[in-house]
């Protein structure tokens, strides 16, 4: 017997196209033309894909027999547990703007180097889905209308960013032999080229994306509070809270799936240094914070380099960051953070920087 191997998985994504077909006003669950200008394959990745149908059976029915009859499934689902252990900016721009839905590129002249703007849209307006080809075991499935449901970026001290997401699909779902995507190749997001600042009430002052500097801040008017040889680690999320929407007519599938209160989630943790931070807490100070990662140069003469740039524009503390550890430690402080609107900009911005044009763009 010839068993299959688990490290021969292969999965595309259609992250520069999203499902929008030119003359269609419901784009939803309509499919994307997989290949090479369209989609890429991902790598480095665990991506567990569970088909989440509504399998009903007459059990609870009178049949004359005592363990029922039938069983048929009445709605379709998929659902999508994405992870990178090491994420790189191809994947953290496709996956936040699946999720957030608002994205603005820039080109960095006339050079193969670009900026990605992402934000969340505006309350009211759809994100976007895409198709993702999966091959697992020797067996190919194609699925339809997936959209990000929540994201996380997180890293160590020392480390790498990490990066996992929740994908949900309409259900729409059909065996495939479409060849796969060449993947992107970029490094991995270092923190050890990452810069981090913080800064407190009036002196908040929020670049707005194309004004964005990289390896610069851009959280303040004044002089922010530089913590990146301080910082130990750092969470950030996105949750939509989606549900599916089958509605009647739909033939077994979702024919749309919507957010609901969308929420996002910030964590850091610090050495601890002084009361600074505790006062924060204590006087509920609002508070901004941008992570600023700037790795190698995209492109020869250009000034864009790859890496990403986060903001948080306007957070409070919710946990008092009181020092901890024992004896023969060095002390640190935990914060919990929540993530608030500051009636102007969006409640988180994400600027990745690669070669890559475009990012979940409608069909041409």
């Amino acid at each position: 017997m010839q068993t299959k191997k688990g490290w021969n998985h292969q999965l595309m994504m259609s992250l520069f196209q999203k499902e929008s077909p030119v003359g269609e006003a419901a784009a939803y669950d309509s499919g994307v033309t997989m290949n090479s200008s369209n989609a890429c394959s991902m790598t480095g990745f665990s991506c567990e894909t569970e088909w989440a149908d509504a399998v009903v059976n007459d059990k609870d029915d009178v049949t004359g027999k005592e363990h029922g009859y039938d069983q048929e499934i009445v709605e379709q689902g998929a659902t999508f547990a994405y992870k990178e252990a090491r994420a790189k900016p191809n994947s953290v721009a496709g996956i936040a703007g699946l999720c957030m839905g608002g994205i603005t590129s820039t080109q960095d002249g006339e050079l193969t180097a670009y900026k990605h703007v992402i934000t969340p849209v505006a309350v009211g307006t759809a994100i976007p889905s895409i198709q993702l080809e999966q091959k697992l075991g020797g067996i190919q499935y194609a699925y339809k209308g997936v959209k990000g449901n929540s994201f996380k970026i997180a890293g160590q001290e020392g480390g790498v960013v990490s990066l996992e997401a929740a994908l949900v699909g309409s259900g729409t779902r059909a065996t495939s032999s479409t060849a796969f995507a060449a993947a992107i190749t970029e490094s991995w997001l270092k923190l050890n080229k990452c810069s981090v600042w913080m800064e407190s009430g009036d002196n908040i002052s929020i670049a707005a994306g194309a004004a964005l500097v990289q390896g610069a801040e851009n959280i303040s008017s004044d002089t922010p509070d530089a913590i990146k040889a301080r910082l130990k680690s750092m969470e950030f999320g996105w949750n939509n809270n989606g549900a599916g929407q089958p509605g009647f007519g739909g033939g077994g599938v979702f024919q749309d799936y919507d957010y609901g209160r969308r929420a996002a989630e910030l964590k850091f943790s610090l050495l601890f240094y002084s009361s600074t931070e505790l006062d924060y807490f204590i006087n509920q100070n609002p508070l901004a914070i941008e992570f600023n990662l700037k790795g190698s140069l995209i492109a020869a003469g250009g000034a864009m380099y790859y890496g990403v740039t986060l903001i948080v524009p306007r957070f409070k503390i919710v946990k008092a960051p009181l020092p901890k550890g024992g004896v023969g430690d060095t002390l640190t402080q935990e914060f919990e953070c929540n993530v608030l609107d500051d009636g102007t900009n969006s409640a988180a911005m994400i600027a990745v920087y690669n070669a890559q044009a475009a990012y979940l763009a409608a069909a041409a």
